[in-house]
């Protein structure tokens, strides 16, 4: 019988987790067991999570250690033939795991991609717009099983037979970005492709802005370089930008001068180039990542 195991890592998120949590507990169409790792709250993380009454429910609590070892503590007990690894803003809708479980009886070597949205109720402001448009930008108009290309390995909710995994299946990195993606390069290196699930609809409960999304972007081109330093290859230098051809083009295309003047007046969100003025000013603070990333190596 094809069953999974959910991982999700949390962390001081006790009222995000636990409607994760009940969503999960409600799908009713696969056999699974949900482990959530408590990755040193110091909210009522657990206190909420110890007063579901649900046997399919394991609470693991731990010292803060990020978000690799969260999940490689949760997949570390995992005992089914699927993980499904699964953000605690990721709530999935009815069917959700039966949309997974197909995939997998239809396809081998592969690992299913959640299709998620940032529902409308989290706001309707400029930037949220622009967000929620580029995030349905890689999946909008795809059929059910569409293969993805290694860009579909930046996830928040994806399952993969757990056979593929090796123990430790995250490599951790001091600062955000590229968990996902250097998972996914190893597994794409193994002829594992992704696919995306259409019936596994979640709504992703990510309220953004944009300042939290430029540091977001900063760490990112810092460490782009942990990456290519893992995996030294053209193909790694390219995708990430760490290398010196494509950090000239891009220290003159996006400086980080001109994206401080942008922001020192926002009057321009309410225009019609702020879409422009967004993708700029994330590709200025990637850029200024990169050239930090890069004295550091």
């Amino acid at each position: 019988m094809m069953d999974f195991s959910v991982v999700i890592p949390t962390h001081n998120r006790a009222e995000l987790v636990a409607r994760t949590v009940a969503a999960f507990l409600a799908q009713g169409d696969a056999d699974f067991e949900l482990i959530v790792v408590d990755d040193g709250s110091t909210d009522n993380t657990t206190r909420r999570l110890q007063q579901v009454n649900d046997g399919r429910l394991h609470l693991v609590q731990q010292e803060n250690r990020g978000l690799a070892a969260a999940r490689n503590a949760g997949f570390a007990l995992a005992r089914r033939q699927y993980v499904l690894f699964n953000d605690d803003d990721i709530i999935p809708e009815p069917g959700f795991l039966g949309a997974h479980l197909e995939l997998h009886r239809r396809f081998a070597h592969i690992a299913v991609v959640s299709r998620t949205q940032i529902p409308d109720s989290l706001g309707q402001d400029p930037f949220t717009r622009f967000w929620r448009a580029r995030a349905e930008n890689g999946v909008r108009g795809k059929s059910d099983a569409a293969a993805l290309d290694r860009g579909g390995y930046w996830f928040a909710s994806l399952s993969v037979e757990r056979a593929h995994l090796p123990a430790d299946p995250f490599a951790s990195f001091p600062a955000y970005g590229w968990e996902e993606h250097e998972l996914g390069l190893r597994l794409w290196k193994q002829g594992i492709r992704p696919r995306l699930a259409t019936r596994a609809r979640a709504a992703h409960e990510d309220r953004v802005n944009l300042e939290g999304m430029l540091t977001k972007f900063r760490s990112m081109g810092r460490m782009a370089w942990q990456f290519y330093r893992m995996h030294p290859s053209l193909e790694v230098a390219l995708w990430t930008g760490a290398n010196p051809i494509s950090l000239i083009f891009k220290r003159w295309t996006y400086p980080w001068p001109r994206a401080e003047k942008i922001l020192q007046e926002r009057n321009w969100e309410q225009g019609e180039g702020a879409e422009s003025a967004y993708r700029f000013l994330l590709e200025a603070a990637y850029t200024q990542g990169l050239l930090e990333g890069r004295g550091a190596s």
